[in-house]
């Protein structure tokens, strides 16, 4: 079985080799490289072929953020996970817009590392909930409202139910298991979505509902 190649990119030394030390228990993982910012990721990912990238937030040279759109333009297949702290959500926002897959906090369990490497290897994309709270938390009702207003004359109630479980990073098969549709039917609100938001991409789409305001939609 092919080992799932990560690479960590964090500028305390500390952080990075313990997370190196979890991970290389696993059998399924290999960490190819640690790297300390942004510019040595782009280096790295010259020379080795990488499936996801443990990406911290604020670093010297290049942050996380701006690193994280350049991985996805020039990598496409590889997968950018960002470890965080509850200081980091503006930053968050920005990197989930640039094509990170998800977030999770730095404190976090072995297990639960692993497990979110995992799931969006496989292609799916992982949420912090403490994180995702504190995110809509800073969303003012103001902003919901307009925004809710103006997406209300283009979305139809189902479809705003679905983008809601988007913003809480439920898979296609838990979405239609919560609301009692088909996968395909699920894949068709999706599309519906896509094209009447003219949003390209599931991380995209799921930094957008966050921003405006659908997680807590009811």
């Amino acid at each position: 079985m092919d080992k799932i190649k990560i690479l960590i990119a964090d500028d305390q030394a500390i952080v990075a080799e313990g997370l190196s030390a979890l991970l290389s228990v696993a059998d399924d993982f290999e960490v190819v490289k640690i790297v300390e910012n942004g510019r040595e990721v782009l280096k790295a990912l010259k020379d080795n072929k990488i499936d996801v990238i443990l990406m911290d937030i604020r670093m010297p040279i290049m942050n996380g953020v701006e690193c994280t759109e350049h991985v996805k333009n020039q990598y496409p297949n590889t997968k950018v996970l960002i470890l965080t702290t509850f200081d980091d959500d503006e930053y968050i926002r920005k990197a989930m817009n640039n094509g990170a897959v998800g977030y999770m906090l730095k404190d976090l369990t072995a297990p639960k590392l692993s497990a979110a490497i995992r799931n969006v290897y496989f292609g799916n994309t992982v949420m912090h909930q403490d994180i995702t709270k504190k995110i809509i938390s800073g969303i003012t009702d103001e902003k919901k409202q307009s925004i809710r207003t103006e997406n209300g004359e283009v979305l139809t109630r189902r479809e705003r139910e679905v983008l809601g479980l988007i913003a809480k990073g439920f898979t296609n098969r838990e979405i239609a298991d919560e609301l009692f549709l088909s996968i395909g039917t699920v894949k068709n609100y999706n599309t519906l979505i896509y094209d009447k938001l003219g949003i390209k991409g599931r991380t995209k789409l799921m930094a957008y509902a966050i921003d405006s305001g659908f997680l807590d939609e009811e």
